[in-house]
């Protein structure tokens, strides 16, 4: 059976309008917002979050669907099992996200052990690999339970890249690269025709103008998909 489990747009901003994303995920309830964390936030520019803007965020009482995208040397630790530094990054309001991802870069390790463990504090981690050939971190992990794949060649840099389904028993896969509102129609309805199981996907540069996140791209791709997902299920 085919689910489109998500739509993950990533990279909102300390200066997005967290009340807009709710009035939006109140209309298309499977839209999920990415966060991005780092260490160096700051001087990575307006994708990165502020993470001492999560206790407001906490507490507004939105309750938006959002998951931590956690880079650099955070997601290096976290890959080898110390978690700690991403609690802190967080402030301990980890709890406020409901999917974690680990961006895996082209350099870094994969695990020292094949014992990773999505922590109890983690409802489901996601490990962020280049291709359904190069899933090394991911293949060394022993107990995959609540964990899920990202195939994302691009790394958030939009640069189109082909759209292979991934087949494997019992795992749920998400798909990025490139998308954007002119192309998503297409490569949904690709994934759709191909994919069993569940699935998401997942754009970052596609939903941007200036470097800003763009709720106006966000609203296109969401109605593009809502007409593709009405027009397959009719088949």
């Amino acid at each position: 059976m085919k689910n489109l489990k998500h739509i993950t747009f990533t990279g909102i901003g300390t200066d997005t309008d967290f009340k807009a994303l709710r009035e939006i995920q109140n209309e298309y309830p499977h839209v999920e917002w990415g966060v991005l964390m780092s260490r160096n936030w700051e001087k990575n520019g307006p994708r990165y979050f502020n993470p001492n803007l999560l206790y407001d965020l906490k507490f507004m009482g939105l309750n938006l669907n959002l998951s931590c995208h956690v880079c650099g040397s955070i997601a290096r630790e976290a890959l080898n099992n110390s978690w700690e530094p991403l609690k802190q990054l967080t402030h301990y309001h980890y709890d406020v996200f409901q999917r974690c991802q680990l961006n895996i870069g082209s350099t870094d390790p994969t695990p020292k052990t094949p014992f990773l463990r999505k922590p109890l504090f983690l409802k489901e981690l996601i490990i962020q690999q280049k291709s359904e050939n190069d899933l090394l971190a991911f293949d060394t992990i022993i107990d995959r339970s609540n964990m899920s794949v990202l195939l994302d060649a691009s790394g958030g840099r939009g640069i189109d890249t082909p759209f292979k389904p991934f087949l494997r028993l019992g795992l749920k896969v998400g798909y990025a690269g490139g998308l954007t509102p002119d192309n998503v129609g297409d490569k949904l309805y690709q994934l759709l025709r191909e994919v069993d199981g569940d699935f998401w996907i997942d754009m970052e540069s596609g939903v941007r103008t200036d470097e800003q996140f763009d709720l106006l791209k966000v609203n296109k791709v969401l109605c593009i998909c809502k007409e593709v997902m009405r027009e397959f299920n009719q088949k």
